[in-house]
């Protein structure tokens, strides 16, 4: 049987408090789903058991870590010992190169689905109502994130409605074999998931450690540009541009330098310790410091003085001027919290701008005036001073920009690999390091047209179901 549907029928509970109290991160019980689920409060706590489940962070195979290191924002460290080296030499295969990402997703969809089975025999009183359509929304608007994860790191191309995609699990199953569906098939049932939870979230949910209206809207833009949908992409890029500034330095620093700034935070994943406590951990030991992963030169070449994010992302400790250069990974320290628990930002503002730039300059009708000045507006929040551009004039100009103010933007953040991915056809690029990023034999370079541009899928889950076609190449 597939992996992701035999899971246990177990469901985690936690402690319903306050979003931000430690306390509710842990398990304190563990219930048949039979009984699991037995009022509104039952449902609450079920929906944060799933939320914790989702694996964005923490761990050796974080796609954080996986979209750093494979690519050329990262290299071996003064004090690797062997971490890592898969990821150094971007070794991707049928076994373990998917970064586990199919097993945990599914997981964790299936977390939410059985949240919503478990919500199907409970009839909330009318002081309970909103509530309960607040975590029926919760789940779909989930479901619906999860799965546009699948379909990223999945499909080989996410502008062909045609091409194989992943298989949409919305119903708790434990027999089934199923296939992949299209890329058009997965994103017609992404879409109905955020319809639905548009139409069950109370217009007061604004917490943005869960899924609120604006996370709806924010993850349509998204969406709708990886799929070419452009007009769309835009719409909703407005929308949340007209609801959330941009960070200024101050406000950025703070937004990782101790959690202390949202102010362009749409959707965050509230880290605690004990769950998914640290980000760092996928570079440095945190308990000592030393970093077995360290920044690129390639990226720390591409930071230019006055920008904050060069103070954020490399730590104090860095000595740039060394032989060889120490350049110590800072953007989730320890002093965010104990232990270097840091809050991973999902969702931001400044990736609303980018997804507008982009669709600008990709759509029929190119506006390369509106992407440059969308790129300028990042440029000119990081740098505390009025930054200006000549207008772009072709597409591959403004494609080339908006790529590189990504990687300043996002760098440690889960980006850098799916940006290229997006790009490379475009520009006919696939991922180049630095030469002083790549010695010893370590690969310097993944050419546009490999297969590693595609997560394998696992090779026990299709030997377990015989209806899923692995991806090409593999």
């Amino acid at each position: 049987m597939k992996k992701y549907f035999l899971i246990p029928i177990i469901v985690t509970l936690l402690f319903t408090v306050s979003c931000d109290d430690q306390l509710e991160r842990f398990p304190v019980d563990s219930l048949v789903e039979e009984t699991a689920y037995q009022s509104v409060s039952d449902l609450e706590s079920g929906l944060r058991g799933a939320i914790n489940s989702i694996n964005r962070g923490g761990g050796q195979a974080s796609l954080i870590a996986f979209n750093s290191i494979f690519t050329d924002n990262a290299r071996l460290g003064a004090d690797n010992g062997g971490q890592q080296l898969n990821l150094i030499n971007q070794i991707l295969n049928s076994q373990t190169g998917d970064q586990g990402t199919w097993g945990d997703r599914y997981n964790a969809i299936n977390n939410f689905n059985r949240v919503l089975a478990g919500a199907a025999s409970i009839t909330p009183s009318t002081a309970d109502t909103d509530t309960y359509n607040n975590v029926l929304a919760q789940c779909y608007a989930f479901r619906a994130y999860l799965h546009h994860d699948l379909l990223v790191y999945y499909a080989e191309d996410l502008m062909n409605a045609s091409a194989l995609g992943v298989y949409y699990q919305n119903t708790v199953s434990t027999t089934n074999f199923p296939a992949r569906q299209t890329v058009g098939e997965v994103l017609t049932e992404i879409e109905n998931d955020l319809t639905l939870a548009a139409s069950l979230m109370p217009a007061s949910s604004t917490d943005i450690n869960f899924a609120t209206p604006d996370f709806i809207t924010f993850l349509r833009a998204r969406v709708a540009l990886y799929s070419g949908d452009y007009t769309t992409a835009i719409a909703n890029a407005n929308t949340i541009i007209s609801r959330f500034p941009l960070a200024d330095q101050t406000q950025y620093a703070g937004m990782f330098n101790g959690d202390t700034d949202t102010t362009e935070v749409i959707f965050k994943f509230d880290n605690v310790q004990g769950n998914n406590a640290s980000i760092a951990g996928n570079w440095i030991f945190t308990g000592t410091g030393g970093n077995f992963v360290e920044m690129s030169t390639g990226l720390f070449a591409a930071f230019a003085p006055g920008d904050v994010r060069r103070s954020v992302n490399l730590d104090a400790a860095s000595d740039p001027g060394a032989t060889p250069p120490s350049l110590v990974i800072g953007k989730y320290p320890a002093g965010a919290d104990t232990n270097y628990i840091n809050d991973y930002k999902a969702m931001r503002a400044s990736e609303a701008y980018l997804i507008r730039a982009e669709a600008n300059a990709r759509k029929a009708a190119p506006d390369f005036a509106a992407a440059s000045a969308d790129v300028n507006a990042i440029r000119s929040a990081r740098f505390g001073t009025p930054q200006t551009t000549s207008p772009y004039t072709s597409l591959n100009q403004a494609i080339t920009a908006i790529k590189e103010e990504s990687r300043l933007e996002f760098c440690f953040e889960g980006k850098r690999y799916i940006d290229i991915k997006r790009y490379r056809n475009i520009l006919n690029e696939g991922i180049t390091r630095d030469a002083a990023d790549c010695p010893g034999g370590i690969p310097c370079a993944v050419p546009v047209s490999s297969a590693k541009f595609t997560f394998p899928i696992p090779q026990a889950e299709i030997n377990a179901n015989p209806n899923v076609v692995q991806n090409s190449g593999y």
